[in-house]
């Protein structure tokens, strides 16, 4: 059984091994999912489909314009379980129903936290 919750972990999961070998990310929209390729070197080395709204939310609005790349991609790699965290929280909140902050989420805000 598939919850949004084993889906949204699923999918973290799979993009932290993407992060491993690569050095740019590229973002597509494509039918209410969010398609994430992985470049090293110029070439798509591993690719991930999020379909979390919630996760693709959230990564589009780390990115700019869709892409993470140079020094973006470094701190987004190195605070990816904070990113997660994050991400994890926020589901937690919208299933418990519980009024969250507004909160915008931006790579160098991740630095300080």
């Amino acid at each position: 059984m598939n919850t949004s919750r084993t889906l949204l972990v699923e999918e973290l999961e799979k993009l932290s091994l993407g992060l491993l070998n690569s050095n740019t990310l590229l973002l597509k929209q494509i039918n209410g999912s969010l398609l994430c390729q992985f470049l090293s070197q110029g070439l798509v080395n591993y690719t991930v489909t999020v379909t979390s709204q919630l996760l693709a939310t959230t990564l589009w609005q780390v990115s700019s314009l869709g892409i993470i790349n140079g020094s973006d991609f470094v701190v987004f790699k190195n605070v990816f379980s904070k990113f997660s965290l994050h991400v994890k929280t926020r589901q937690l909140y919208a299933e418990l129903g519980v009024q969250q902050p507004d909160l915008d989420l931006e790579l160098q805000n991740l630095l300080a936290a």
